[in-house]
């Protein structure tokens, strides 16, 4: 399945499960769930308590939790 496809998929399935949350919000649901997902999917690693390595960085990098959001807002969803 494609990254499009899963987006899709998950906004669909959070409009029925929250359709009292605005459209914004849904978004923002979407984003989360597709950051989690691209964790998932073996991009990040983690290698302490809130050390994280990632993958375009060729490993090299690391980041808190905090600046892994602001990485995969920047290079993610705001291109």
């Amino acid at each position: 399945m494609e990254l499009d496809e899963i987006r899709e998929e998950l906004f669909t399935d959070l409009i029925q499960e929250y359709d009292h949350l605005s459209h914004e919000e849904i978004t923002d649901m979407v984003d989360v769930g597709m950051m989690v997902h691209w964790m998932n999917d073996g991009n990040v690693e983690k290698i302490g308590e809130d050390t994280y390595i990632e993958q375009t960085t060729q490993w090299k990098k690391e980041f808190t939790m905090k600046e892994l959001e602001k990485f995969y807002m920047k290079e993610f969803i705001e291109n």
